[in-house]
């Protein structure tokens, strides 16, 4: 009786501690064979900068970068296809909308 109570002390111990290093690598997570990957899932109601890259890259915005995100809006700056600097923005809301106005803001 007690090396099996010992093995289930052992296998719950194991347990608990591989949960509380998944919880604090904040995103990254394994495949199993070896390769690990960044995903992060948005506050419901939220859109986080990978939906806007993402978003940005389908509107032809390449190498973005964030210039200005709060709780309203996320602002990326880019180049599009022939190498000239653009700006994206979007909502801060669930779908990350684009917003317009900010494709021709020349002071980002």
């Amino acid at each position: 009786m007690k090396p099996v109570l010992a093995c289930l002390i052992l296998s719950s111990a194991v347990l608990l501690s591989s949960l509380s290093g998944f919880a604090a690598s904040g995103g990254w997570q394994s495949d199993r064979q070896g390769t690990r990957y960044w995903h992060v899932t948005p506050s419901p109601g939220q859109c986080n900068i990978s939906q806007a890259r993402n978003r940005a890259l389908r509107a032809g915005i390449y190498r973005s970068e964030i210039i200005q995100q709060d709780e309203n809006i996320i602002v990326l700056r880019g180049l599009d296809e022939s190498g000239d600097r653009r700006t994206i923005g979007f909502g801060n809301i669930r779908g990350c909308p684009e917003l317009e106005g900010y494709e021709e803001s020349p002071n980002f």
